[in-house]
Parts: C-alpha cells; sequence; structure tokens
C-alpha cells in the first residue's frame, strides 16, 4: 500500500517528451502517470520505466486513446484520467490527498491541454504548464515551470476578509495560533488554505508559510479594483467599531 499523501504527477504526453523531465525535476513526485495518444503507448510504456528508475519514484500506468483527433476523444482522455485516480485509490490506505497531485497540461494538443486543465479542476489538483527555453539556453526547471492556481484556491482565498488576506499577505510565515488570534479566520481556514496549495504547514510545529503559489494568488487577487473597494468597506467598518469604543470609554469611563 502507498501513502494517502503521495505526490502524483500526471503527465499528458505527445510527441515531445523532454517536458516530462524538466517536470519530475522540479516536484520529484512519489509517482508519475501519463496520458498520451494510442501511437506513442509503447515508447511511454519504456520511458516512464527509465526514468523511474533514474529519478527514483513509482512507476504510475501509461494511459493512452486511439480516437485522439475524434470528437470522442474528450470523453476517452476523462477516462484516462479517472483510471489514473482508479489506480492509485487500489494503492492507497485511506482517502486519497488529491490536491497534493500535479497535472501537466504541456503536452500533446491543444484540446488535451484543455481536458488536462479540466481534469485538475475535477480532482482538485495544481495544473502547471513548463515554458519553452529560449534558444541557447539551458532549461531551469525552478525558472521554466508555471503553476496554475486552480479554482478550489481561487475560492478559498475570495472568500477570506480583504483584511485577513492582506494581513496573511504581510505575514508571509508564522505562528498559526497568533494568525487566527489576530483575525477572523477559523482554525478549519488553515485546513482549507493548505489543501487548495496557498500555505505550507511546519511538519513539527503548529506555523505555517505561504506557498509561492499562495503568493501569486493573493497578489493577483488582492491587486484588482474590486479588492481595494472590499478592504476599505472593512477597514471604515474597523474604524466605525473603534470609535464606538472609545465614546463607550470616554462616557462610562
Amino acid at each position: 500500500m502507498t501513502n494517502q499523501h503521495d505526490e502524483v504527477l500526471i503527465l499528458f504526453m505527445g510527441r515531445s517528451h523532454a517536458h516530462a523531465v524538466t517536470s519530475i525535476q522540479h516536484y520529484t513526485p512519489d509517482a508519475v502517470h501519463i496520458i498520451t495518444s494510442s501511437d506513442f503507448r509503447k515508447s511511454y510504456v519504456r520511458r516512464l520505466n527509465d526514468w523511474s528508475k533514474k529519478y527514483g519514484f513509482r512507476k504510475g500506468s501509461v494511459q493512452s486513446v486511439s480516437d485522439l483527433f475524434e470528437p470522442s476523444s474528450i470523453n476517452s482522455l476523462l477516462s484516462c484520467v479517472f483510471s489514473v485516480a482508479a489506480h492509485e485509490a487500489e494503492l492507497t490506505e485511506g482517502k486519497m490527498e488529491t490536491f497534493r497531485w500535479k497535472v501537466g497540461i504541456t503536452g500533446g494538443t491543444m484540446h488535451m491541454a484543455a481536458v488536462a486543465s479540466m481534469a485538475a479542476g475535477i480532482l482538485d489538483a495544481l495544473p502547471f504548464y513548463v515554458m519553452k527555453p529560449n534558444k541557447g539556453e539551458a532549461v531551469m526547471p525552478n525558472k521554466h515551470v508555471i503553476e496554475m492556481p486552480n479554482l478550489s484556491a481561487l475560492k478559498t482565498v475570495m472568500a477570506l476578509n480583504p483584511l485577513d488576506l492582506h494581513k496573511i499577505r504581510d505575514i508571509g510565515e508564522g505562528s498559526i495560533e497568533e494568525y487566527v488570534q489576530q483575525t477572523e479566520i477559523q482554525p478549519w481556514t488553515i485546513s482549507a488554505l493548505e489543501q487548495s496549495g496557498l500555505i505550507q504547514m511546519h511538519p513539527a510545529e503548529p506555523r505555517f508559510m505561504v506557498t509561492p503559489l499562495g503568493h501569486k494568488v493573493i497578489t493577483m487577487l488582492g491587486s484588482g479594483p474590486m479588492f481595494e473597494m472590499l478592504y476599505k468597506t472593512e477597514m471604515d467598518k474597523v474604524m466605525a467599531q473603534q470609535n464606538m469604543d472609545d465614546t463607550e470609554r470616554y462616557y462610562h469611563g
């Protein structure tokens, strides 16, 4: 049986395979699965076997479709994703934590990328894209892998009070207890932030750190005019409450 905390990589692949190595080097996953066309299945079975030995991950499955250029291919590709999930479910002890999974949308056709993005949303996984380096430039996994926030991450951040969002952006990292005391955030929200990939928990202490993805999402949503308007509204409420408290103390000591 495998660990429910396993980080699984699902790669949608076409003819080119260089971006797969970049993805593996960047994420160092526990397991890797590949979804591709039946034309490339044989070569990816061999490559996955070689990569698993070289990079030390558990070899997953190679799923393939024979109707890639037919209208039915959308359903076929999604079926491959569900087959990957079923494969992992059979091996996993406990509930699968698919929010730890990553889905590569780089390879294959444009509609494969669309299905890969859809699959990431269904699994609550993180979609990512590997950029092609400029001519003559070496591949740098930390530079060329672009992570895209999933719907869960966006919804989690949008549900936060603007003042709390501003504070978590400013804190960056710190004690969970202190952060909960200083904000309106409930303890269960911390778990939602972690599952969305926005924060990372310290393995041994009750502390958290905002992840690079968290910084991107918070900055993106926190820099728009709507956020500024909501932030000002919440600040006005706080100031009004403080004025009322000051008035109460003035009259009643």
